[in-house]
């Protein structure tokens, strides 16, 4: 039976699903450059003789922006990988690339996070709380009582930057490299709300602050790669 998903709305082509790097046929259309039943036909044929299998894909459904729910696939590293060649499009060569970039860094990620797991989740602790005084502030000036949903409404703003989900979200189980994240988006939100922007506004702002983060990261583990290809380079 398929799961319900929502997908990413910061363009980010690779998320953790069960601490595992995965993308989904919606990212890749939108990648290269295709339909996305066009992208579900090439899958479901994939699927279908055996060139991608279990556990290296899994159906699951999401909500469009009409309230309806639609297929989606999502694709481990390696069923991602095995699909490419299949896919073809108008941005087919770019996509490709993007894609491998976004799982080495995902990978690198989870090799290389930060030692101290606490420090990292005390970090989001105190971006949650500059987040929310600073929302009961502005309502507060504004004559408005601030109810609990409204400090929900924040917390499930920033899951779905992050991971495309506008739920709860168990923080002890988010790595230690997309807490760093979330702590900066926090604390960009809290900075937005503080200066008036609307919740909408900020809405429609955050994706973009999200993914010029992810670029950065992205653009430190191809410089790692390259330092590691000049040393072996060397090395021989």
């Amino acid at each position: 039976m398929a799961s319900i998903t929502t997908p990413p709305a910061s363009g980010a082509l690779v998320h953790l699903h069960k601490g595992q790097p995965v993308t989904d046929s919606l990212a890749i259309a939108r990648e290269f450059g295709r339909s996305h039943k066009h992208v579900l036909r090439s899958l479901d044929s994939l699927i279908a003789d055996g060139t991608i299998n279990r556990p290296n894909f899994e159906p699951v459904k999401y909500t469009d922006e009409k309230g309806e729910q639609r297929r989606m696939i999502e694709l481990t590293e390696r069923g991602a990988l095995i699909a490419m060649p299949f896919i073809g499009g108008k941005k087919s060569r770019a996509g490709q690339v993007r894609l491998v970039d976004e799982f080495m860094a995902m990978r690198d990620e989870l090799a290389n996070a930060p030692a101290d797991w606490q420090e990292a989740r005390k970090k989001v602790s105190a971006g949650y709380s500059m987040m929310t005084d600073a929302l009961q502030e502005v309502r507060a000036e504004d004559g408005k009582r601030t109810m609990p949903y409204h400090y929900a409404n924040e917390a499930k703003l920033i899951n779905w930057v992050l991971f495309g989900r506008f739920e709860g979200v168990d923080r002890n189980d988010i790595t230690q490299a997309d807490l760093a994240l979330m702590a900066k988006v926090e604390a960009r939100n809290a900075i937005w709300i503080a200066r008036g922007r609307t919740y909408d506004e900020r809405k429609a702002a955050l994706p973009a602050y999200f993914a010029s983060l992810r670029a950065k990261r992205i653009g430190k583990t191809h410089q790692k790669v390259l330092a590691t290809s000049v040393e072996m380079g060397g090395a021989a």
